[in-house]
Parts: structure tokens; sequence; C-alpha cells
């Protein structure tokens, strides 16, 4: 009975107050503070990813109920709302972007494949902790020849050999493939190149020289200083080797088929939302390539990139420092958004031109204003001679 008294009491002054002038000025109040942000904080954390919404809407719930105590001190709200909106913004880009780089980091050095796709591999380069496509298999080996690090051949010796491919060609069966045994300086026709009564692939598994007595001058504190990196050997033909973070093991690299299979056995599995996090590194285009495009085909080439969705593609197309507002255009905008924009940069017409610059100008309407605007797009030349697109 006293329960169902106190609680009967508790609800009729709760009705009181909501009808109550108190109430109203309260809600009032909030309104005019801009509170109706909160109700709307959707449409802002749209711009980032799955994960950094979830963070960022933690960190503006407490501040909403933060202020929902605060409210009633008048002469302090202006300035603790926008100081305290501030203040998270800031909390929450440094937190987003210590996540990135922790992300990065943990994946450093990796092949992941990019399985909500249809398998794209990229590889984290240690050097820059961003992330580059391999392209095709048949590309991969370019690529990863492109991203390497010189290396002699006592360094390389160093770090220990991960397992050998099976089905390449071995002409004395002794587990080495040829082109392994080249690059290793054994003797593809004999199985023990040493003489010493020891199968070659035997002894280099059990960390034994294969080219003499003794054992390999392995140095494990060495190879962690260098994982996940690809080395060329400038002592040698060229040959490309993989350090394998996991196994802190060295993969030969002497074919694309070589490249195929290490992103096959060694690659990580990874989601889209988890890959976006990590920045997207691109490989310069030669200037024997990119000389030959004029201005215009720049734009063209770059719009056909952005309607395609080749993120990394149109990025070799703009200046370094746009490489990063692009890399958040193309992951914000859809399908009809990307079309619109490559419609836009295809459709523009020569404005202006000098000998290092040239501004193309289209005109676009916008619906939501009811108005023109000129858009202008500024080509510049790079002291390389290539021409890139400078502005967007």
């Amino acid at each position: 009975m006293q329960n169902n008294i106190s609680a009967n009491f508790s609800k009729f002054r709760l009705q009181n107050f909501k009808s109550s002038s108190a109430y109203n000025w309260q809600r009032e109040t909030k309104r005019k503070a801009g509170f109706s942000f909160w109700n709307e904080r959707t449409d802002y954390t749209k711009y980032f990813t799955y994960k950094h919404r979830r963070f960022l809407n933690f960190l503006l719930t407490k501040f909403e109920k933060i202020i929902s105590k605060a409210y009633f001190a008048k002469g302090l709200m202006k300035k603790l709302l926008f100081t305290s909106f501030l203040l998270i913004l800031m909390a929450a880009g440094n937190c987003l972007a210590a996540a990135e780089n922790n992300l990065s980091q943990k994946l450093s050095g990796r092949i992941l494949l990019q399985v909500q796709l249809h398998g794209e591999a990229w590889y984290v380069n240690p050097v820059d902790q961003k992330r580059y496509s391999l392209g095709r298999p048949n590309e991969a080996l370019a690529v990863m020849k492109q991203l390497s690090i010189g290396i002699t051949n006592s360094d390389l010796n160093k770090i220990p050999l991960g397992p050998f491919t099976t089905d390449r060609a071995d002409d004395d069966q002794d587990g080495l493939p040829n082109n392994t045994e080249i690059a290793l300086g054994t003797n593809p026709n004999s199985q023990d190149s040493d003489n010493d009564g020891y199968n070659d692939a035997l002894e280099i598994a059990n960390g034994y020289n294969p080219l003499g007595s003794g054992r390999l001058p392995l140095d494990i504190n060495f190879t962690k200083k260098h994982l996940g990196k690809i080395f060329l050997q400038v002592e040698s033909r060229g040959e490309a080797w993989y350090v394998n973070p996991t196994d802190q093991k060295r993969y030969f690299l002497g074919s694309p088929a070589d490249a195929f299979v290490i992103m096959k056995n060694l690659g990580l599995g990874i989601t889209n939302s988890d890959l976006a996090e990590i920045t997207i590194g691109y490989i310069k285009q030669t200037s024997t390539v990119s000389v030959d495009k004029q201005p215009n085909e720049i734009l063209s080439s770059a719009a056909q990139a952005i309607r395609t969705g080749e993120t990394e593609k149109a990025l070799t197309y703009f200046t370094p420092t746009l490489h990063k507002a692009i890399e958040y255009t193309m992951n914000f905008l859809d399908a009809e958004g990307k079309l619109t924009l490559a419609n836009i940069l295809s459709g523009s017409s020569l404005n202006s031109s000098t000998t290092d610059e040239k501004i193309y100008k289209n005109e676009v309407y916008f619906s939501l204003g009811g108005y023109n605007v000129l858009l202008y797009f500024h080509i510049q030349k790079q002291p390389d001679g290539t021409w890139l697109i400078a502005n967007l």
C-alpha cells in the first residue's frame, strides 16, 4: 500500500511538472540551445566508417547527457556547447587517426585479400603503412618489385628460407625449383651442390649451408627488423624475396606464378570496412606513359577511373596533395554520384592555356539552389613532364 501511494504521488508530480510552464521553458531552452543537432547526428556521422560511427555516437551521447544536466546555466550554455563539441571532435579525430594507424601497423607487411568482393589483393607496405593494390595475379610481381628495397647477399642470407613451391620445374629433383636454385647460387643440376652427402633442400630446411660447411648465418633480430618487406638482390640478377611477418621467413618471387602462390597461401582475408581504414598508396606511372597523355586525356582517364570505381587508378591522375580527398570522395559517393562527377570531368572544355597549366571549365546546374555554377579544373605540368589534376 505504501509503495503504491508513493508511486502514484510520483506519477502525479511528473504529470503536473510536464504541464507546467517550467517544463515548457526547459524544452524551449534546449531547442534554442541547439539540441536539435543531436536528433540529426546520424547525418553528420555518415561520413565515417561503421566502427568510427559507433565510437562517435558514443561520444555524442555522453556529451548530450552532460549538456542536459547543465542547460540551466544560461550564461555558459553557448560557450559550453561549442567548446565541448570542438573538444569532442578533436578527441574523436585523434582516436580515429590512432585507430587507423594501429590497424596499419598491426597489418604491416601483410598481403590482404578483400573477401567481400572478388578477392582483390593488397599489400600493406611497412615503409609507409599504406596499402597497394596488387592487381591481377600476372601484375602482382611487377607491383611487388616496384615496392622492393635493395639488399646485399650477405644480409639476405641472415633471413631464414620458407617452404618452396613444389610444382615448379626441378631438374635435379632435390626439392628446390630451378629458378630458386639460380637465386640461391646452388646447382640446379645437382641435388648436392657442395658434395657433402646431404641434399640441398634438406640442408637449407635444417639451417645448414648448401654451398659449404657450417650453418647458415641466420640472424633473428635482423629478420624481425625487416618483417613484411620485399627485398631485391642488388648483387645478383635482381631476384625478389618477400619476408612473411607471420612465420618470419622469406619467399622467392621468381615469376608471376610464384607471386600468385604467395598471395593465395600467405594472404589474410579482410572485410571492406576494415580495409577502408588503411590509406591507399599508389605507384606513380612511369614518365613514358604519363608524358604521352595530353591534359584532356588526363581528364577523360580520371573520369573513367572514377566512373568504374577504381580508386587507386584514379589517384594516379591527381597531385599527391589531393589523394586523401579523392579517397574520401570515392568512399562517400554512390554509383550515381561517381557517374555524375565523372561526367562533369569528361564534359569540361579548355578555358585557358599556358605552357605549364591548362584550365578546363564546365557549367553545372545545382537543382537545390536553382542556379548554374562554373567549375574550373587546373591541370598542371609536373617536374618530370607529366600532367596531373591539381584541384577538385
